[in-house]
């Protein structure tokens, strides 16, 4: 018996140093105070806000934010709780946060908010609740008002467009997306909003899909599929050119690092883009245009449940 537990004291010992070298060598705690994954971005003004995700083996609630300008990490406000797969966005005053999960695995926030916070202030207040629990969306910011993007409640896929105009707290149920979908990435142009990749109960872990919502006409059309499925990627639209990159397939169980491009003229997807300097999945997007580029910020370094020990801290510029 004293055998057993001086091993099971040694492996104790031996099991956190070994990860704590490993981490150190990988680099994954370079950057952010606090590594995470599972996170969105929300760009106000120079700088670039991260909250919540999945921390080493828990659930954050720590918020940071990055200065464009001195290239520096600041703490922010921390969320009212624990949150990871929260959806983030911003206007031209306030950070936006919604949705999530409260605890490891999947343990969705049933009292489902939508919170803000003022860069003048010490807290995030909350504006609404949500109209149903969701989780692994996205969101996104036009003209005054909020956009929630698809996602899941429970076990099930979401092809919800929900608007919440800031102003009045109202929300809109919008015409639906064309796919169910979750873990999916967005990107904006103008009065374009493109939805890419994800995953489903219906079509896996690697949707290929991509699909297009026009505010001017209020309708969803679809695009070419993506020559890579992947899900819990990035997204962004530059000179005309809808790119994805990073994220993960879980039937092949692995981390990507490859950015593959659409010219939205000619409808022809191209894969000359260069990758990811290191694989990520679950990270957040900073699109910074004029001001870096765009920041891939975070993320895991191994797929699915090794999550939990490989989120990194890092930051990878990526050239359009």
């Amino acid at each position: 018996m004293k055998r057993f537990l001086l091993i099971v004291i040694i492996l104790l010992l031996i099991v956190p140093a070994g990860l704590f070298l490993w981490r150190l060598v990988a680099g994954l705690n370079e950057g952010m105070n606090y590594p995470r994954s599972e996170i969105h971005a929300a760009v106000l003004g120079d700088e670039i806000y991260v909250a919540g995700g999945i921390g080493l083996f828990r659930v954050l609630d720590a918020c940071e934010r990055y200065d464009l300008t001195t290239q520096s990490w600041q703490a922010c406000p921390p969320l009212p709780r624990p949150l990871h797969h929260v959806a983030m966005a911003a206007d031209e005053n306030r950070v936006y946060a919604s949705g999530g999960y409260v605890a490891l695995p999947f343990e969705q926030d049933q009292d489902a908010a939508l919170f803000a916070h003022d860069p003048g202030s010490d807290q995030w207040q909350e504006l609404a609740k949500l109209p149903n629990p969701i989780g692994q969306h996205a969101m996104v910011h036009h003209e005054g008002k909020l956009y929630l993007v698809g996602g899941q409640n429970g076990a099930v896929d979401l092809d919800t467009l929900w608007s919440f105009d800031i102003a009045t707290g109202d929300w809109t149920a919008m015409p639906p997306m064309p796919t169910p979908r979750h873990s999916h990435a967005i990107a904006m142009d103008g009065d374009k909003l493109y939805v890419t990749g994800g995953r489903s109960a219906e079509l896996g872990t690697e949707i290929a899909k991509v699909e297009m919502f026009d505010f001017a006409s209020g309708s969803w059309s679809a695009l070419p599929d993506m020559p890579t499925g992947r899900g819990g990627h990035g997204a962004f639209v530059r000179d005309g050119k809808l790119h994805v990159f990073g994220g993960e397939t879980l039937s092949g169980n692995a981390v990507l690092a490859s950015h593959e491009k659409l010219d939205l003229e000619t409808g022809d997807w191209s894969a000359d883009a260069a990758p990811l300097d290191k694989p990520r999945h679950g990270f957040a997007v900073g699109d910074v245009p004029g001001m870096g580029g765009v920041k891939v910020i975070g993320g895991g370094a191994h797929p699915a449940w090794q999550t939990i020990y490989s989120v990194s801290s890092t930051m990878q510029d990526l050239t359009p």
